[in-house]
């Protein structure tokens, strides 16, 4: 735990990507993301998916990456299960946005649906 707070710490002492974007804006709105994606859907990789791509609508890619990353290490040194494939689904939601196929929570779920 004192590593997540040394590296959230440094993180957020980083300089912002661009001007809506603070450092810590996937943690603000993960939550209420989440709450999205359960409210639908059953497959793990889909809910990476959606999970990613709604936030970096709302976030910096590079943040919502650092979410993506840090769930996977605290799976692997927790009670989880850390797979690089839910990483890989995580930059699919990503890209999902940065190429403009996706604009909207809705859409970012839509097109989740046709990988997962």
């Amino acid at each position: 735990m004192k590593y997540l707070f040394a590296f959230l710490f440094i993180f957020a002492s980083l300089p912002e990507t661009r001007a809506d974007s603070a450092a810590l804006c996937s943690i603000f709105h993960v939550k209420k993301v989440m709450a999205k994606a359960t409210a639908r859907l059953r497959i793990d990789k889909n809910y990476h998916c959606s999970v990613s791509c709604m936030l970096a609508l709302k976030c910096a890619p590079e943040d919502v990456l650092m979410i993506g990353i840090l769930k996977e290490l605290k799976d692997a040194v927790g009670p989880g299960n850390a797979e690089m494939a839910d990483l890989k689904a995580d930059i699919l939601g990503i890209d999902l946005v940065l190429a403009r196929r996706a604009k909207t929570d809705q859409q970012c779920l839509s097109e989740c649906d046709l990988y997962y």
